[in-house]
């Protein structure tokens, strides 16, 4: 049995609650939710994502969580996995998994993470290019140009190849932005 969540608390810890003539006010919000998650589940999350990257059954829930979350802990520890050089693979799975639950936060690492020299590592680093520019719409053709500019001149002909697809398909979704833009 868990223990019991002690709101007020975790309220002030958010800096939620703020002194009127009245007594309190309050806010809330879907803002407010995830900071408190955060704080709430941070070592869970942190711990999902282990348990993502070792690839054992329930791995796909796990990422389910994290996908529907898209925790700032999980992005965290995606990068930690990443600069442990033990291991490639998990390093690159925690990169896969950093495509699903990235947010434009994660932005500022990108080069760091293209100057990887694990292939895997910069091939999903061009699917988090895409997963913020086409599907969340969270970063500018402007801001995702310069990347994919790098990953064009690649050393790998498989990272060159898969930005030249993204950019096939972005060319193709940027229409479908613009209808929806407009349509609004």
């Amino acid at each position: 049995m868990s223990e019991p969540v002690d709101w007020g608390a975790l309220a002030g810890k958010l800096g939620t609650i703020t002194p009127s003539e009245h007594g309190w006010s309050e806010r809330g919000g879907t803002a407010v939710a995830y900071d408190a998650i955060e704080i709430l589940g941070a070592s869970v999350l942190r711990e999902a994502v282990d348990f993502y990257v070792s690839g054992e059954p329930g791995f796909e829930v796990a990422k389910s969580v994290l996908m529907f979350l898209k925790p700032s802990a999980a992005m965290e520890r995606c990068r930690e996995i990443f600069r442990d050089p033990a291991d490639p693979q998990q390093a690159a799975d925690a990169i896969e998994l950093l495509r699903m639950v990235a947010d434009r936060r994660v932005l500022d690492w990108i080069p760091e993470l293209m100057a990887s020299e694990n292939e895997a590592v910069r091939i999903w680093t061009l699917g988090i290019l895409d997963q913020l520019l086409v599907m969340q719409e969270s970063i500018t053709p402007e801001e995702a140009a310069p990347i994919f500019k790098q990953a064009l001149a690649d050393p790998s002909d498989n990272v060159r190849s898969q930005a030249s697809r993204f950019l096939e398909n972005f060319a193709e979704c940027e229409q479908v932005i613009a209808m929806r833009s407009f349509m609004q």
